[in-house]
């Protein structure tokens, strides 16, 4: 099994939420942007655990993510559920996926810490 397959599979069983919080924050943004985009994951995760679990969210998020994409992010957490969701959500998307391989690098090294 690669380090990339065991770090899928720690998040998948939670117990990568336990040994490195931030990762998993980082590991359910990727899934959940490359599937739903900024709207789908936001709501999912307020869906989820409230209001609470999206700032918890965000907080682990700005710990590991390079400043311009964390600021797209926050852009986008801020338009959620307002009249310009749609429009900044999915500029946020664009430049998310402009930007994924950074999020996948930061992801690989530490799959390869494993």
């Amino acid at each position: 099994m690669s380090n990339t397959d065991k770090l899928w599979e720690m998040f998948a069983s939670g117990a990568l939420e336990k040994a490195a919080p931030q990762i998993a924050a980082l590991c359910d943004y990727e899934s959940g942007v490359n599937g739903e985009g900024h709207s789908g994951w936001l709501y999912n995760t307020e869906n989820t655990g409230g209001r609470a679990a999206v700032q918890e969210r965000l907080r682990h998020l700005q710990a590991v993510l390079p400043a311009h994409l964390y600021q797209n992010l926050e852009r986008a957490a801020a338009a959620y559920e307002t009249a310009q969701e749609d429009e900044i959500c999915e500029a946020a998307d664009a430049y998310y996926f402009a930007h994924e391989q950074e999020v996948n690098g930061i992801l690989q090294d530490f799959a390869e810490t494993l």
